[in-house]
């Protein structure tokens, strides 16, 4: 509004020329500079990117200490939350290194800190491409530039390099096209994809290095399939909901309610984080920075040592008949996967793993970090099977009673205990007592008794 000298009783005892000097003058003094955001705003609509929005800036950071203490302000920082930020660091350093790419699977419970740790490492959007959705990794569409040029819209050209960030994997069970995804997942591991489509539109991708996180509940293991050729590792953040545990995270998120209540979210995207949460997150971008700039010059100075070498095969092994599974393809053979690629991978995990945590070679810390990674990848029936009866002995196990501490029917345990036999992890047999035959029992062969034993000493 004017000022009050222009109101309507002053305006008609003013001269014209006064009253409109006395308007300018009110005027004038109300003009400011553009913001500069306001600026930065235009450009990032130009770029395609949300107006309004903007991106958090990394801040520069070479410790993992110094990231972690960051985090332990920011809220209740569990081993869960550091073992999996430590692995999913891991697996993006590994993006350029030569051989079996590192991916890996973040699973845990609903609420548990998966999508902030996704959120936090693809603010570094130079390494890491963030996508909630995908259709599928190639696309038939074309379209001219207006150079003469094609573009190439498929999603294999924008993650080359880099790490894709799916931070609600369960979004991808609802897909129509799951198996196509996860086909052209497995041709795009070996880092070349090749594809036609009936437009005559085709596409090879050879060279094409890049790493995948998938995060989300414990529902993504439906897609496992050793079968197959299972490419990804799991890394659990919670091995069930600790009552004592889950009070303290509660109180620190109530709390932090509460401070929150008098912050407001004015539209730029440092306003949507309380302080000491946004720092611990541009820590984490800038450390994703500093790993992938680092990693040939700080992985040539990290000893891989022959036990921890030894180590790696023995998971590796295990793993491959922990997650094997009679097949739903076939009957004619029963075989589990060779032990080749989860050797590599475990391997790579370990080295790097010791990047992540500053550590000049893989040592007792780092591996027992590795074993975390291939015990939680080995989870399922068979390895609650084989618990049971390394813990049993020669004593062994009646079917019936690995089928009621497995919560299924003897008809399912019998089919899986034929498969586990077939593939030498089991064995039955028929203890007398005075003479008399028992019922049927089953123990572990004495390769895999002793393999077990192996890994627990790990």
């Amino acid at each position: 509004m004017p000022p009050k000298t222009l109101r309507k009783n002053r305006i008609s005892v003013l001269r014209p020329l006064e009253c409109r000097l006395e308007r300018l003058e009110w005027f004038l003094g109300r003009i400011v500079p553009v913001p500069e955001e306001w600026f930065n705003e235009a450009a990032r609509a130009s770029n395609g990117q949300t107006p309004g929005g903007g991106d958090l800036t990394c801040l520069p950071c070479d410790n993992y200490r110094t990231m972690t203490t960051a985090w332990k302000k920011a809220l209740e920082w569990t081993t869960g939350l550091d073992h999996a930020l430590a692995v999913m660091l891991a697996s993006i350093s590994s993006t350029k290194i030569v051989g079996d790419q590192l991916w890996c699977k973040i699973l845990g419970p609903a609420s548990c800190g998966k999508s902030t740790l996704c959120e936090a490492v693809s603010l570094n959007k130079k390494y890491i491409l963030a996508k909630s959705t995908i259709r599928g990794f190639h696309s038939g569409f074309r379209m001219d530039d207006g150079s003469g040029t094609e573009q190439d819209h498929s999603l294999v050209a924008r993650v080359r390099d880099k790490t894709l960030v799916t931070k609600d994997g369960d979004t991808l069970l609802q897909s129509p096209n799951l198996a196509q995804i996860l086909s052209e997942a497995r041709d795009l591991y070996d880092c070349t994809s090749r594809t036609h489509y009936r437009n005559a539109m085709s596409k090879d991708y050879e060279g094409v290095r890049m790493t995948w996180l998938l995060c989300g509940t414990s529902s993504l293991r439906q897609i496992d399939s050793s079968e197959l050729g299972e490419r990804f590792l799991d890394c659990v953040i919670m091995e069930g909901i600790d009552s004592e545990q889950e009070d303290k995270i509660l109180w620190h998120v109530i709390n932090r309610t509460d401070r929150n209540s008098v912050l407001e979210a004015n539209g730029r995207v440092e306003t949507h984080y309380e302080p000491e949460l946004a720092t611990a997150m541009q820590l984490t971008g800038g450390y994703v920075g500093w790993l992938r700039e680092n990693v040939i010059d700080k992985m040539s100075e990290i000893t891989l040592g022959t036990n921890a070498k030894k180590q790696c095969m023995k998971l590796g092994k295990f793993v491959a008949f922990m997650r094997a599974r009679p097949s739903t393809r076939q009957e004619e053979t029963a075989e589990r996967e060779f032990a080749a690629r989860l050797v590599s991978q475990l391997g790579r995990l370990a080295k790097c793993l010791a990047l992540v945590l500053n550590r000049d070679d893989v040592d007792n810390v780092v591996m027992r970090r590795v074993k975390r990674v291939a015990m939680d990848t080995a989870r399922g029936q068979t390895l609650v099977i084989c618990k049971c009866l390394y813990e049993a002995g020669e004593e062994g196990i009646e079917p019936h009673a690995l089928a009621v501490l497995n919560a299924t029917t003897d008809e399912k345990m019998n089919a899986l205990m034929r498969f586990l036999r077939r593939i030498e992890v089991v064995e039955s047999f028929q203890k007398k007592v005075k003479g008399v035959k028992k019922r049927k029992r089953f123990k572990l062969t004495e390769p895999l008794y002793k393999l077990y034993g192996d890994v627990e000493g790990v």
